[in-house]
């Protein structure tokens, strides 16, 4: 926890990535767009739609992107190519980097809510960190409380992904 305040990093991963029973964060990521604006047509180069590790060439595009300044942050970072433009997420416990749980339905909720009726808020232990929706028990079904995140036009979390420039 010191290490994250030292270098700056907390404030960012409690602010920006707020959990889906939490408040929702005060400056959200900027997320990427449904269909991203067209970067240079060598800014994707040898990168696909699926995402691969960070090439250590665009290190330094990271952490600008993401306001960082410790290099060993960029580790299992990973990048993408979507409609021409070059994103990146950097993956954690709570940050999914793959595709979106989009179900607006959810058995293992439904079956915590049967043990918690009318619950406030269904823990992300049980709804997963990739869902788009905060989840709330309506007796013992679990209903969604609020949309969350959003999917981008590939089917990722687009508030973990952030455009590079390289």
């Amino acid at each position: 926890m010191r290490a994250l305040l030292t270098l700056g990093l907390l404030p960012v991963l409690v602010g920006a990535f707020a959990s889906p029973v939490a408040a929702a964060p005060a400056a959200p990521l900027p997320a990427a767009s449904s269909a991203p604006a067209a970067a240079a047509p060598d800014a994707c180069q040898g990168i696909g739609q699926t995402p691969q590790p960070l090439p250590a060439s665009l290190v330094g595009a990271f952490l600008r992107a993401f306001g960082l300044t410790a290099p060993v942050l960029a580790q299992g970072a990973v990048v993408r190519c979507a409609g021409g433009q070059l994103l990146a997420c950097t993956p954690g416990a709570n940050l999914p980097c793959g595709h979106a749980d989009t179900r607006q339905f959810l058995p293992p909720a439904d079956a915590w809510c049967a043990q918690h009726p009318g619950a406030t808020a269904v823990p992300a232990f049980v709804t997963g960190h990739g869902t788009l929706y905060a989840w709330r028990c309506d007796g013992p079904r679990a209903v969604i409380a609020a949309r969350i995140a959003h999917a981008d036009a590939d089917g990722y979390v687009a508030e973990y992904w952030r455009p590079l420039q390289p």
